[in-house]
């Protein structure tokens, strides 16, 4: 027996010698020895009841017992590893449902990678007052890299619409740059630029581009929108969903080794944070990148994954979307399905789809593009407001339709504006009249940004999954400042009263944030100046924990498998540095993980814990999540 305790080896073995003569609180199945045993801990299961357990054994990948120390100890044989946690809480391994681990690992570690092959050539802004700057800027670019003819080039401009930037700026990039302009630069290459918005809502494309689009898809894009005119009547460039997802693949072509090396400093920040499963969209470069790391036994993360590059690219919905329902679920319990879905029905922020009137205060600088946000889910969206082209369908409502009949499931999808949840929520509505409400089952709207209170009812009623961030928290006094103080306390976040509706709320980040920094903000509900927003909509840490493991691993499909320290169930669990159940909510931001263990391997250990129990077992990580931070190369960010 493998003892780590500060406690004298003799007393834990006569401590297994009693614990025989007594009838084992146990749960679960298998003989022999078990692998690892930890013991005289907090152990919050969260199971059905919540109990809380005194010890954990794992035999191989998975849970063996749960229960009272000196049950769980006869477990233990000559080569266990066995655990004194002295009193320390245990908690499964956390589950985020919503969070872009493959961008964020990008822009914190592609400079390292560099532009070649990060097949991303940023286009810096920060001098740019006309047209001709951000041009000549390119042209620079185009001869620097010496692209072979032919060879799609993405630009990345190095701005951000979504809470900040430049009115002017917004105005050369929308207003006087367009692919005429863009042709000028460059000649001989199909070119697209980033918007300042995520690439899945918008691009501004040169000629060649257009040009390709028109000739293999002029008419489903004549009918399905959406793109730009020029005061002429001519497409000019600039394309906004399902259009610009036709332009998606091609940005998708990066090699899997290459993004590996940004990928692996990003798993080993999840790892410190104890994230053991994320779900996010996923394009399939970076889905090929985290195949590479599981077949070299380094992917340290359960990735639950979006599909979205078939979105927009299938014409005929119903024959082209019958094999998608067979890949929904389809993988390895490290690497999945999870869904097949638009990847959002809206912009972001102040391109959120609402139907709050403005009252003051600039929520954002390209508000004047989009007064309502980008509302692809409505028919009257067209595009951007004076810019856009007449449709004749709306491909994203007879997306979510097609969904339901070939049991196509809906998730990992950005719903950021109450009248997008209005839309979706009728439509359910709309299907379940049509097709009865198994067609939707395990339907989920990520974000719960803007929620209005006429809603929580149906969205409890029809089943829908809600996953929920505090990012809107964090910024409620600028939605306070342009829709009014009532919607900034009622629409953001409404967990509480969507729980209270029957509806299942889960956690996600959509921003790589420390894990437990954000899951406080669902318990004191504190923006940045410590302003409380929505007092009401406050959980529990109960609750929280729950959010954040047992009712996650549902949304992630995995319901049977993760989410709580049960017998039977995949090992992932975390051992934290203090008491979560009784240590002040302002607190929980502080905890520090010192194990997290992942497929009954410990993956990460905390240096103080190393140092004390001698513990540095081989292929852990023995660092802190601020040292890996500190790590990042000058200008990495989030």
């Amino acid at each position: 027996m493998r003892i780590f305790s500060l406690t004298l080896p003799a007393c834990v073995l006569r401590l297994v010698c009693f614990a025989a003569f007594f009838t084992p609180w146990l749960f679960g199945q298998g003989q022999g020895e078990a692998d690892i045993v930890f013991h005289n801990g907090k152990i919050l299961t969260v199971d059905d009841s919540f109990s809380v357990a005194e010890a954990v054994a794992i035999s191989g990948n998975q849970f063996r017992a749960v229960g009272e120390n000196q049950a769980v100890l006869q477990l233990a044989g000559p080569d266990t590893l066995v655990i004194d946690l002295k009193g320390r809480t245990v908690v499964p391994g956390l589950v985020d449902t919503h969070r872009h681990i493959y961008s964020y690992a990008e822009r914190a570690y592609g400079d390292e990678l560099g532009p070649v092959k990060l097949r991303r050539y940023p286009v810096d802004w920060r001098g740019v007052r006309t047209k001709e700057d951000a041009l000549n800027q390119i042209e620079a670019l185009m001869e620097k890299y010496q692209f072979k003819p032919g060879e799609w080039v993405y630009f990345q401009n190095q701005l951000q619409f979504i809470r900040g930037g430049s009115v002017d700026q917004a105005k050369i990039l929308y207003d006087d740059l367009n692919r005429w302009e863009l042709d000028k630069v460059t000649p001989n290459n199909p070119v697209v630029l980033s918007l300042g918005i995520p690439d899945f809502n918008g691009f501004l494309a040169n000629s060649i581009v257009m040009d390709m689009l028109w000739e293999e898809h002029g008419d489903f894009i004549t009918k399905n929108g959406r793109y730009w005119l020029d005061d002429q009547g001519r497409p000019d460039g600039h394309v906004e969903p399902p259009a610009s997802r036709l332009i998606l693949p091609f940005t998708y072509n990066r090699a899997p080794e290459d993004l590996a090396v940004m990928y692996r400093k990003d798993l080993a920040e999840l790892a410190s944070m104890g994230v053991t499963t994320v779900s996010t969209r996923m394009p399939p470069d970076s889905y090929e990148a985290y195949k590479y790391l599981d077949s070299r036994g380094e992917l340290t993360i359960r990735m639950g994954s979006g599909m979205l590059h078939h979105f927009g690219t299938i014409t005929d919905l119903d024959e082209g979307m019958k094999d998608l329902g067979k890949i929904v679920g389809s993988g390895n319990d490290k690497l999945w399905v999870t869904s097949v879905a638009p990847t959002a029905v809206d912009g972001a922020s102040t391109r959120a789809c609402t139907n709050q009137k403005r009252i003051g205060g600039a929520y954002g600088v390209i508000d004047g593009w989009f007064p309502m946000g980008q509302c692809h889910n409505d028919i009257e969206y067209r595009g951007a407001q004076g810019r856009a082209a007449p449709i004749q369908e709306n491909y994203y409502r007879n997306w979510t339709f097609a969904s339901a009949r070939n049991g196509v499931r809906f998730a990992n999808t950005h719903v950021a504006g109450d009248r997008s949840v209005g839309v979706l929520l009728t439509m359910i509505e709309q299907i379940h009249q049509q097709m009865g409400p198994a067609s939707t089952q395990g339907w989920a709207f990520d974000h719960c940004d803007m929620v209005d209170p006429a809603d929580f009812e149906r969205a409890g009623r029809l089943g829908i999954i809600f996953s929920c961030y505090v990012v809107n928290i964090e910024r409620a006094s600028r939605v306070a400042a342009s829709y009014g103080e009532e919607v900034a306390h009622t629409f953001l976040s409404p967990v509480k009263s969507l729980l209270d509706a029957g509806a299942k709320v889960v956690f996600e980040s959509d921003r790589n944030s420390y894990e437990w920094a954000d899951l406080e903000i669902f318990m004191t509900r504190k923006d940045l100046e410590g302003k409380v927003w929505g007092p009401q909509e406050a959980v529990d840490r109960v609750t929280a924990l729950k959010m954040i493991t047992r009712w996650a691993a549902d949304y992630v499909l995995k319901g049977d498998k993760l989410g709580a320290i049960e017998p039977g169930r995949l090992a992932d669990l975390v051992v934290l540095d203090r008491d979560y159940m009784t240590i002040p909510e302002e607190d929980i931001s502080e905890i520090q993980p010192q194990i997290t263990m992942l497929d009954g391997k410990v993956i990460f250990v905390h240096p103080d814990f190393a140092e004390e129990y001698n513990f540095r077992p081989s292929g852990a990580l023995v660092t802190t999540y601020a040292d890996l931070v500190a790590k990042r190369p000058p200008g990495g960010s989030r």
